[in-house]
């Protein structure tokens, strides 16, 4: 199944406004479109820092600039084509590698073997060897034309292709430093499906639960964040790599950034996710958007919100 017309009509995506509008209709919907949305993000990602060229040297890629008395500020139009073929790449290997009449599944959610088959599926599909903390890796669209993600990228990863599945009880948990996923009844179920630190060792499908018992500061004690699908797409906005080198960003990915964050934000999705409002916030210390709320009083609702969220936040910021 590709995707439907209802999403195919915002094609072909043009400059920063095209892709927020895309967001705006996607988080609508009661279920936002993971891999849609992050495949989008990858290939303009990628062509304004990764692959960052005179626009006439990109065969099938056109670039029109973001203002018309400043031809050097370049943004890729997103065809429907490219995209369409990637997402349906995607959906492919997912449903083709999962028979999901294989795993037993409850009333209250999917098992940890159908999870841990679905990991098992995107872990399979990266490169054996790779510099796993390179940026620009974090998006479906490095996984599909370059089998690389980073940690958090595998757990994003994991699941969007719960969700192409149909399993919509598998969300995605964040702590400071750590992805992991939730799933079955609340979210009452861990499970680790990536790795951390620099070696290759992973324990995927196991619970965090001994982490958590052990108040290891990976888990945060327990009061780590458990993300519902706009907090999703929260989270892959705030993954937007802008870096071109060490000193330099690409103004075009700071100012997507910005509005997709804004957009969230406006609509209450950030709410219970203070690193993103801490982003915000810094991106309108750098630039400010008129008329916007000021980084003091972003920040001010940051720890209001941290305090009316107490039991979920409390060790965020200690």
């Amino acid at each position: 199944m590709g995707l439907h017309s209802a999403q195919k009509k915002y094609f072909p995506l043009r400059g920063i406004d095209g892709v927020v509008q895309l967001f705006d209709a996607e988080l609508r919907r009661s279920e936002p479109d993971l891999a849609l949305l992050s495949l989008v993000l990858g290939f303009v990602e990628h062509f304004l820092a990764v692959n960052r060229v005179i626009p006439i040297n990109v065969p099938g890629v056109r670039f029109e600039p973001l203002e018309p008395d400043c031809p050097t500020s370049c943004f890729p139009t997103v065809e429907l084509g490219m995209i369409s073929a990637l997402y349906e790449r995607f959906t492919a290997q997912i449903r083709g590698a999962v028979d999901l009449s294989q795993f037993r599944r409850t009333a209250v959610g999917s098992s940890r073997e159908l999870v841990k088959k679905v990991s098992d599926v995107i872990w399979n599909s990266l490169s054996r060897s790779y510099f796993k903390d390179r940026a620009h890796i974090q998006s479906l669209f490095s996984l599909i034309t370059g089998t690389k993600l980073d940690s958090s990228g595998v757990a994003f990863a994991v699941v969007a292709a719960c969700q192409v599945l149909g399993l919509k009880d598998v969300h995605l948990a964040l702590s400071e430093d750590h992805a992991w996923v939730i799933f079955g009844k609340n979210g009452e179920e861990t499970a680790e499906v990536t790795w951390h630190g620099k070696g290759n060792e992973d324990r995927r499908g196991q619970t965090v639960a001994a982490g958590v018992n052990e108040k290891s500061w990976l888990y945060l004690k327990g009061s780590y964040m458990k993300c519902d699908r706009n907090m999703e797409v929260a989270f892959m906005v705030c993954a937007i790599n802008p870096s071109l080198d060490l000193h330099t960003d690409s103004s075009e990915l700071l100012q997507l950034q910005q509005k997709l964050l804004w957009l969230l934000y406006d609509r209450g999705d950030l709410d219970r996710y203070p690193m993103a409002m801490g982003t915000l916030a810094d991106l309108e210390d750098q630039d400010p958007i008129p008329d916007k709320e000021s980084p003091l009083q972003i920040h001010l609702k940051v720890h209001s919100e941290v305090s009316l969220h107490s039991v979920q936040f409390k060790n965020t910021f200690e």
